[in-house]
């Protein structure tokens, strides 16, 4: 008799379990339909529509063939550290993006708006030779890459800037 009411009370727990997951579940994937932060474009993000035949299009392409999303997240977190970044990224920033590369670890710098920290000559350099722009960077040169998928690359990275309504948007 003893064994049978152990099973029952961890049935309790099971469909506890269960029940919190489901709620889990919903409340991260079904509810954020509803949210029209996330489900209208801002004007960050209708900077970011590229057209399929642009150069910011391909470099895009090639940012994701290179795994450059691997090392570098694209998001200014609400942190006093990130406050240097620029304006906090919002949903709305990225209607556009499929797929969002958010990142989740920054081994190299965050770019979200890096087409404002840097010209196109100093990406051209640093992705050539990163050791020589910033010395100590474990970032792998790109000096492999065509001239068209540098220049598209040097064209995605250039138009990743906030726009003239965002840049006054609080940083913290």
């Amino acid at each position: 008799m003893g064994s049978f009411a152990n099973e029952r009370s961890m049935l309790t727990y099971v469909i506890g379990a269960s029940v919190l997951f489901i709620i889990g579940v919903f409340g991260t994937a079904y509810l954020p339909f509803y949210d029209d932060q996330m489900q209208t474009p801002n004007q960050n993000a209708e900077l970011r529509n590229y057209a399929i035949d642009s150069a910011e299009y391909r470099g895009r392409e090639v940012y994701i063939r290179e795994g450059c999303h691997v090392c570098h997240t694209m998001f200014v977190r609400p942190v006093l550290a990130d406050s240097a970044l620029g304006p906090i990224s919002q949903p709305a920033d990225y209607y556009y993006e499929a797929p969002a590369m958010l990142g989740s670890k920054r081994t190299g710098a965050d770019l979200m708006w890096v087409g404002n920290r840097w010209n196109a000559d100093w990406h051209r350099e640093h992705l050539k030779n990163p050791q020589k722009i910033l010395p100590g960077s474990i970032m792998p040169r790109y000096d492999y890459l065509s001239e068209q998928d540098m220049e598209d690359l040097i064209a995605y990275l250039m138009s990743l800037k906030p726009s003239p309504q965002t840049e006054g948007r609080p940083v913290n």
